[in-house]
């Protein structure tokens, strides 16, 4: 019998890409309004497409002010910049391995879009390569926080909720869904600064803290090999 399924999320936590998200690169180069960057947002992360014209016909219906050879060019070259610039982040292979090797499943939850994924694949190919399942925003058509995305993770995982285990760089994508769908939540607060309004309600006692928190992923592995066992069964 296996001990659980270690789920975790791809930007922030194991790889780095873009340092704006697509959406913002794309209101930058087409000049958008915020109301169209947040349409632009919601489309991309939930659209199947695995070609850029697939999606840029589509980008079109919600930007009919924009023309559409212009509009294809400047996704092309989004697209494949987010590709490319994906790298991850140091001990992120060590430690998933470590944990398969401990006789964790490892999955992946993650908001995301065909060429940052493909980048993923591409440019982390070791550490791509040691998941035995992955959920995501493109592919199921729903994304973080829908607890959809989380409970199909968890039913699919054949894992009881207890023993599935979500790490994430975001309180409200990653901590907050995951608690809800039963799941462990381990919270790496890389950049706390971005997070502040979520910690103060933590000091208030307004939201519910993770189970763990950690500063970085290579604080995890010693968590899991001393800790993990009495945690996991713990209520």
């Amino acid at each position: 019998m296996g001990r659980g399924i270690v789920f975790f999320d791809i930007g922030g936590t194991l790889a780095t890409g873009a340092g704006q998200s697509p959406r913002r690169l794309l209101a930058s180069r087409l000049d958008l309004s915020e109301n169209e960057t947040k349409r632009v947002g919601r489309l991309i992360m939930v659209h199947p497409a695995t070609e850029p014209a697939e999606l840029a016909r589509d980008l079109g219906k919600i930007l009919p002010r924009h023309e559409p050879r212009r509009l294809l060019s400047i996704l092309e070259s989004v697209w494949f910049q987010q590709t490319d610039c994906v790298r991850e982040i140091g001990g992120a292979t060590g430690l998933v391995a470590a944990l398969k090797e401990m006789g964790f499943k490892a999955g992946i939850i993650s908001n995301t879009w065909h060429p940052l994924y493909e980048g993923f694949r591409r440019n982390c190919a070791e550490l791509a390569d040691l998941f035995d399942c992955a959920f995501l925003s493109y592919r199921r058509g729903i994304k973080k926080p829908s607890p959809a995305l989380f409970a199909d993770a968890v039913r699919e995982a054949g894992e009881p909720g207890e023993l599935c285990c979500m790490v994430g760089d975001t309180y409200e994508l990653d901590v907050a869904p995951a608690r809800e769908a039963g799941m462990k939540t381990i919270w790496v607060l890389r950049q706390p600064e971005r997070e502040l309004s979520e910690l103060v309600e933590m000091l208030r006692g307004t939201r519910l803290p993770p189970d763990w928190t950690v500063r970085s992923i290579g604080e995890l592995l010693p968590f899991f090999g001393k800790e993990c066992e009495r945690w996991l069964k713990s209520p």
